[in-house]
């Protein structure tokens, strides 16, 4: 891994877990203290990052953790939902049993220990099968940057008992329809599955 992935993969990392809160700056010399690497590897990271538009730079100010306004949020989720349900439609016969009967599993352990960090994972998992059997590489790049933001919101916000049932059944159910290979009924369940994911959301988006 490169000096410049390094710096990215941690100042990414501190952002999606809430360390760095929205609006908080971002020291370049702290980073380069803790990461014992120059500034140069750094400031490429933080670069990217802007163009994911996860920070935001500003002339003679510096480098600042981007606000994620519920405004924002709504906008993600539906590009999310726009580009997800395309994706499908040449996805859906590109998945296989196998990879279908991996993530259930995933899902079914994930609900048994009730583990954020398992639940998360599976989630991660479906979402990206979908995105990736479509084919596009230029649809992963963009899929990836929506889904550091999206993270960001995952990890702050706590899924309540009643959210984290119904999104396992959706889940189970947007497999389901995947397996029987029936495109109208998985695009309707993953629209309704991401309708429900982007209300709670914005619902956290308020509080942050």
């Amino acid at each position: 891994m490169s000096r410049k992935d390094q710096a990215y993969n941690y100042i990414r990392n501190e952002i999606v877990s809430g360390r760095l809160k929205s609006g908080l700056p971002i020291r370049e010399n702290d980073i380069s203290e803790i990461l014992h690497m120059s500034r140069t590897p750094i400031r490429e990271a933080l670069k990217n990052l802007e163009a994911e538009g996860v920070v935001v730079s500003y002339a003679s100010h510096g480098t600042f953790v981007a606000a994620l306004t519920p405004y924002d949020v709504e906008e993600i989720f539906e590009l999310r939902s726009l580009l997800e349900i395309w994706a499908l439609e040449k996805s859906i016969n590109r998945i296989t049993d196998a990879e279908l009967d991996y993530i259930e599993n995933m899902l079914k352990h994930a609900d048994e220990s009730g583990k954020w960090e398992e639940i998360h994972a599976a989630d991660l998992w479906l979402h990206n099968l979908i995105v990736e059997k479509n084919g596009s590489k230029r649809l992963v790049t963009f899929m990836n940057n929506l889904y550091t933001q999206i993270e960001r919101i995952s990890i702050t916000g706590a899924v309540e008992p009643k959210r984290k049932a119904d999104t396992f059944n959706e889940h189970i159910s947007i497999i389901n329809s995947i397996r029987s290979r029936d495109l109208k009924k998985s695009q309707t369940l993953l629209r309704n599955h991401l309708r429900l994911v982007a209300e709670a959301a914005i619902e956290i988006a308020k509080t942050i």
